[in-house]
């Protein structure tokens, strides 16, 4: 007879709770298999202890071999779960996909971090998920203390030192306090930083810190905070992230090299694939557990929406509950393997606790709320007790004693650059290159603009001397003509761009020779734009706006459903070399008349849809834009036409190059 196999998805406290107490009822009459893309358990509420180097990281990772023996422990990643089947798709030791079959399934995986929540978040901010985050957090925060003792001016070392915090939740709370104790602490060891050069800044958008507790508790959290040198700032929501730190909703920048975001998580891509009701991205579960209408697939944990039947309020994503509905939810896998009803999740808080540090913190336990020195050991001793291994508990524990006696480890390992290609963002205004400086990287524009600028020697103003748009290439040669005098490169709009740092580039040219000159040749550089040689057109062009330039053909606008062939007879007809593809109503992308032949050479028809031989991401323009960034832009580009919109993403005209060169042959001489 086939032994009864039950999957986990997911090894973090649910997951692997759910696990333990499975193997204890039924171990030796059911097969359970954990999937979990690391080989060990990470004690999350403990991360900020290891940014701020007051825990070992290995004492917070204990292996799910040691935690489940008994358990089939498995790293592949699950790829999708097919619920008609009862089987869940995995890849294979060799990469390839392999199915699993399974006769109840758990559903613990959790959600992942979203560094796409604000524009400049996935390049700037350093996130605290996992162990490895942990372990770079620290080794930055050692790394800036290094460049803030060499630095040259006080300006300079404040801005190293000056670390901004977003979120004010229990997590972001942590780690503004252990970031704050190990910079202080370490401060003694570097002679040239000062206590006042050292500023960590707590950004939280609701009123108050720690929503969770009581107003007094919050009360006194923050006013400890402060005294330990803490900037609190509250309702401030933050908007944008570049590398000189964060902009509030209100333009307010706060300024800071380094930028640690706790906020912002996303549902897991498994979890967005199936099809079943979902809550804010996560799994919507009946009272027992179990996804609606299925008799054997479970979810817990915080892919998951349990509703508690205690209060009867969604059971929040923390690690008590977590363990809690994954213990509970094992119980009722083992009732109905007995042919027992499974039970609604019933759990009554034990409370909460939190770190401030400076060894205090805030607690609420069993109705009772402390804070200071007692709050701190609470929390530390509760999360002690929590650790699921014994000889976790023990290298935790002596962690601690350590740390009560002894200075905090300053030692760090910088992490390996692999890829050499990074991403940037820049918020307006901000310098890509200032003059003076070697510029010891290729830039490439993904979206954005940004603009060469000279500073006068005598009015100290600046005058733009060339716009850069999406897809434009900014090297040394960008700059070569202006050699000599104050020149810079800066983000006239918020500016995402893609890094090459300069070795590396040398390295792939010499590795591919062609690539070297393609780069150079695509490189935007003044000297090999029409327009320079033009100067009195492209004054005339500054001065007028794109709603202003006389269009010498018709708009051509066609619907992303017309037919190619009727799209192509109305362009003969109306003697127009492109065509502007709409969707209700806003530009969907444009086809011109090479495009429609290619398509028919690909094996399109007359009746295919214009969409599928459109140019779905073209250059395009507002009626506000000056016509002078218009005819950089089509040069730079090699650009025949580019659509111009208006306020609300409508094409009213199309532009050809055609239309510029009659402007400048108009000028008088």
């Amino acid at each position: 007879m086939t032994q009864t196999r039950i999957v986990i998805i997911g090894g973090g406290f649910a997951g692997v709770k759910c696990a333990q107490v499975l193997l204890r009822y039924l171990r030796g009459y059911a097969e359970v298999v954990v999937f979990s893309r690391d080989n060990h358990m990470v004690f999350q509420p403990l991360l900020p202890d290891v940014a701020g180097s007051s825990l070992n990281p290995r004492a917070i990772a204990p292996p799910l071999r040691q935690l489940l023996p008994g358990a089939s422990c498995r790293t592949e990643e699950v790829i999708e779960i097919d619920r008609a089947h009862n089987e869940v798709v995995h890849e294979g030791h060799d990469g390839a996909p392999r199915r699993m079959r399974y006769d109840h399934l758990v559903i613990a995986c959790g959600n992942i971090v979203n560094l796409n929540l604000l524009p400049g978040m996935a390049n700037h901010a350093l996130p605290l998920k996992t162990i490895g985050d942990a372990i770079a957090m620290r080794a930055h925060v050692m790394q800036q203390l290094e460049k803030a003792d060499l630095a040259d001016t006080a300006q300079q070392r404040r801005f190293y030192l000056t670390f901004v915090v977003v979120g004010g939740g229990f997590s972001g709370v942590e780690v503004a306090g252990e970031v704050n104790d190990l910079i202080r602490g370490a401060r003694p060891r570097f002679p040239n930083i000062g206590h006042d050069d050292v500023l960590v800044t707590l950004l939280h958008s609701q009123p108050q810190l720690l929503p969770e507790v009581s107003p007094k508790l919050r009360d006194f959290a923050r006013r400890r905070m402060e005294r330990r040198g803490i900037k609190v700032v509250t309702e401030a929501s933050v908007v944008e992230i570049s590398r000189r730190g964060a902009t509030l909703k209100d333009g307010t920048k706060v300024e800071g090299a380094t930028v640690i975001c706790t906020v912002g998580t996303t549902s897991n891509p498994l979890v967005a694939k199936l099809d079943t009701a979902k809550e804010r991205g996560r799994l919507v579960t009946g009272p027992d557990m179990r996804l609606p209408g299925s008799a054997n697939v479970w979810a817990v944990g915080d892919c998951a929406i349990v509703t508690n039947a205690f209060d009867g309020r969604p059971a929040p994503p923390t690690a008590q509950f977590g363990e809690r509905a994954g213990a509970q939810c094992a119980r009722n896998i083992v009732r109905v393997l007995h042919g027992e009803a499974a039970q609604p999740f019933h759990f009554k808080p034990v409370g909460m606790a939190c770190g401030i540090g400076g060894r205090e913190g805030v607690a609420e336990l069993y109705g009772l709320k402390f804070s200071g020195f007692l709050a701190w050991w609470l929390w530390r001793s509760a999360f002690l007790a929590k650790i699921p291994s014994f000889a976790q508990k023990i290298k935790v524990g002596l962690d601690w004693a350590w740390e009560l006696v002894f200075a905090r480890d300053l030692s760090h390992f910088r992490p390996a650059q692999t890829d050499p290609i990074n991403k940037a963002h820049y918020g307006p205004g901000e310098e890509l290159f200032s003059h003076g400086l070697p510029l010891k990287a290729l830039y490439s524009i993904e979206s954005g603009e940004a603009e060469v600028v000279q500073r006068g020697d005598a009015t100290g103003e600046y005058r733009v001397l060339m716009t850069l748009g999406p897809g434009a290439l900014i090297g040394e040669a960008t700059v070569a003509e202006y050699a000599g005098s104050k020149v810079s490169v800066r983000a006239k709009s918020a500016l995402d761009v893609y890094v090459l740092g300069n070795d590396s580039l040398t390295r792939l040219s010499s590795a591919l020779a062609p690539i070297e000159a393609i780069v150079e040749r695509a490189v935007s550089r003044p000297a090999q734009r029409i327009w320079r040689h033009h100067m009195a057109a492209m004054e005339a062009l500054s001065k007028r706006r794109l709603g202003e330039m006389p269009a010498g053909d018709p708009l051509v606008a066609v619907d992303v459903a017309d037919p190619l062939g009727g799209v192509y007879q109305r362009m003969i007809v109306e003697r127009q070399g492109c065509a502007v593809v709409v969707e209700n109503g806003a530009i969907a992308g444009v086809a011109t008349r090479t495009d429609l032949l290619e398509a028919l050479a690909r094996g399109a028809t007359r009746d295919t849809p214009i969409r599928h031989a459109m140019n779905a991401k073209p250059v395009c323009l507002t009626v506000d834009d000056s016509a002078a960034t218009a005819a950089e832009r089509m040069a730079e580009r090699g650009l025949k036409y580019l659509p111009v919109l208006d306020s609300g993403g409508q094409p009213v005209a199309l532009l050809s190059s055609d239309d510029f060169v009659r402007f400048a042959l108009a000028m008088p001489r």
